[in-house]
């Protein structure tokens, strides 16, 4: 028979099939690639094999020790599947399985399945968490009188109680539990002063009824906590809105309802498109020009669609910006990019709580009133401020009992001189500050884009005595250099700020201004620690004070940790002259940081002079 005599009856048979199996299948996705192979199959006088299809899904992302949790699977083309990981054994090629974890930690479930045509293997993370006794200090507390077994939450306290404590209201997403936060996030959020209380509803919102009842129980609990703060140390002036998904939806109007006490917003995976609320409403809906400070992050990036793109904050942030409180925006993206595994696990300290130490960062100063008298006045951002507001501190061991001061704080770039001039509500209360006229010392965190001569200028017409410092920090991110390159990195740094420093310095002969390069303590710590120097350093970044030396991948010090007590240490020497050798206090790391806070000043007196 000719050839094409043979392609023709073949290509006739195989329409017919398709279009029989199509109409006629239980599975007319599966037949219609099996009709497809043989169609190739036809062409190429050779089988093609299908490759096996795989997906695998957790029915939670947290669950505490001990608690079922469901796993769900699915394949075609595989003939077997066997589990790996946290799980083990023979599985079906689909199929479901009840399981739990028995320790605390972060769970890999990993199936592979194979068939004629290969093999796909694919993984689901579960973070397994200890007893909530364990990880909450009040457990199953009511706030509602209507549904009790609906209207309870947990609190977690901040580990400084000295005094009342600002508070983060948690709410989860879909499906997740109150009792659902990990150590690590929980740790991250005590770490910062903050108390959290994650709040229970309905736990899974299925329609319109339930969204309802979850947004007015967000206001019975915001109404509790009001007026329960005082019993458990909690700040009622002073909260931030929180949420995961769901969280986010049902917490977003009590969030903008411009209540004084809500500060900010800080939420993850927010305002999933499927869980908004109604067909008319959008989230910019409710935002205002009194709508507070919000950090919108987010595990995917623009390309991923779990149904948390991070595109559902567009509306809000143009709406932001329609407003003129654009500043007031932060939104991250690609978390899972940045710090998960290829399992998915998290390898960053805190999480999806990440980003929280900045975020406070930017709140810090917001309600503070500045001071009637004060003869120091200091502004900058989170590798800043803290050290400023150890001064203090300090000057009472020195016997100095009338030193006065005002720390402002922005965090990241938003806190150099230029961007604090044009932040209005930062400005105001600087200059608030300066006003009274009694300011002697202005020290101000460096930055790329100058603006020193504008704060300056309008110090001086209030004291012209006044003295300024300008302070270099250390890098951030220290984990993406090595201890070399950190180093060059952190010199070139310097040079080109000393380069801009000489500039102003001309512009103001006649004025005393301080080059104080502080972000050398790093550098020596860092060099320090390479060469097995430091007791009891182990790490280079850690949640322990007295085992490493930053406390997060950003580059922050530990309070009480090594790095910030040496920052002090030559806070006191550059700008206030303090003999660090008759210095009578010791900061208890083993190490003498006040001779290596003496040796710094001395060696590199070029630039502190």
């Amino acid at each position: 028979m000719p050839h094409y005599k043979t392609l023709l009856r073949t290509s006739l048979c195989v329409a017919l099939l398709i279009f029989s199996n199509l109409t006629t299948s239980a599975n007319p996705i599966g037949s219609f690639y099996a009709l497809m192979s043989a169609v190739q199959e036809a062409r190429s006088g050779e089988p093609v094999l299908p490759t096996p299809t795989l997906s695998l899904s957790a029915s939670t992302e947290s669950a505490l020790i001990g608690a079922a949790f469901t796993l769900s699977w699915s394949s075609i083309h595989a003939t077997n599947c066997s589990a790996s990981g946290s799980w083990s054994g023979d599985k079906s090629t689909s199929g479901s399985e009840a399981i739990s974890g028995d320790a605390a930690g972060s769970n890999t479930y990993s199936l592979t399945c194979s068939g004629v045509g290969g093999e796909r293997s694919v993984s689901v993370t579960v973070a397994i968490n200890g007893p909530v006794t364990a990880l909450w200090d009040y457990t199953d507390v009511p706030y509602g009188t209507e549904d009790p077994s609906r209207q309870w939450l947990n609190i977690r306290l901040a580990y400084d109680q000295t005094e009342p404590s600002p508070v983060y209201l948690f709410a989860h997403g879909n499906g997740g539990s109150a009792n659902g936060m990990s150590h690590k996030q929980l740790h991250t959020i005590a770490s910062e002063g903050y108390t959290t209380v994650s709040w229970e509803s309905i736990v899974t919102l299925e329609g319109e009824a339930d969204l309802l009842t979850a947004v007015a129980d967000a206001q019975v609990m915001f109404d509790w906590v009001l007026a329960n703060a005082a019993a458990y140390n909690m700040n009622p002036d002073h909260i931030v809105v929180g949420g995961r998904s769901r969280g986010s939806i049902i917490s977003w109007q009590l969030a903008h309802s411009n209540h004084p006490s809500i500060e900010g917003i800080y939420m993850y995976n927010a305002l999933p498109r499927g869980a908004w609320q109604g067909e008319d409403w959008t989230p910019d809906d409710d935002i205002n020009a009194d709508s507070p400070t919000a950090y919108l992050v987010y595990g995917p990036d623009f390309d991923d669609d779990d149904g948390h793109n991070p595109t559902y904050a567009d509306p809000v942030i143009a709406r932001y910006d329609e407003l003129d409180i654009g500043d007031r925006m932060t939104r991250y993206v690609d978390m899972w990019g940045d710090f998960q595994n290829e399992q998915g696990n998290w390898t960053n300290d805190g999480e999806l709580m990440h980003y929280f130490p900045e975020f406070v960062a930017t709140l810090e100063g917001i309600n503070t009133p500045p001071v009637a008298a004060t003869n120091a006045l200091f502004m900058g951002h989170s590798f800043f401020s803290p050290i400023a507001r150890q001064m203090p501190f300090h000057t009472a061991q020195l016997g100095v009992n009338d030193y006065t001061q005002h720390v402002e704080m922005s965090g990241g770039e938003s806190g150099t001189p230029l961007a604090l001039w044009r932040d209005h509500d930062h400005r105001e209360n600087i200059q608030a500050v300066l006003d009274t006229g009694e300011v002697e010392v202005f020290g101000m965190a460096a930055g790329r884009d100058g603006g020193y001569e504008l704060w300056i200028d309008y110090a001086l017409s209030k004291n012209p005595n006044t003295r300024f410092v300008i302070g270099i920090a250390w890098l951030d991110f220290p984990a993406d250099y090595d201890t070399a390159t950190y180093g060059s990195t952190y010199s070139e740094v310097l040079e080109a700020s000393w380069m801009q420093f000489g500039a102003l310095q001309a512009s103001y002969p006649d004025v005393e201004i301080t080059f104080m390069p502080y972000g050398l303590a790093a550098l020596e710590l860092r060099y320090l620690f390479e060469a097995g120097q430091l007791p009891g350093i182990t790490q280079l970044i850690g949640d322990n004070p007295e085992t490493s030396l930053f406390k997060d991948a950003k580059g922050h010090g530990h309070a009480g940790g090594l790095l910030l007590d040496l920052a002090e240490f030559i806070w006191l020497k550059a700008i206030f002259g303090i003999d660090l050798e008759s210095y009578n206090y010791d900061a208890g790391h083993g190490i003498d940081l006040k001779e290596i806070a003496q040796t710094i000043v001395s060696d590199y007196g070029y630039y502190f002079d």
